[in-house]
């Protein structure tokens, strides 16, 4: 099933463009551009895995 396709205009930077939405910190859905969307989508990735990794270390008593 295809995504539909959203134009307003991004929560972060305030561009009229089409949008992708995108749950906020606070569990509401914002509407990000590409960009914006990619980069939240990006920082959210980075931080997983640095919890991911100070946790193994934590297990692994190597920290």
């Amino acid at each position: 099933m295809a995504k539909p396709v959203l134009t307003g205009i991004c929560s972060s930077c305030g561009l009229k463009s089409i949008t992708h939405l995108y749950h906020g910190s606070n569990s509401q859905k914002m509407e990000l551009c590409k960009e914006c969307y990619d980069q939240y989508v990006a920082k959210e990735m980075l931080q997983y895995w640095k919890d991911h990794i100070a946790e193994e270390e934590r297990r692994a008593g190597t920290s």
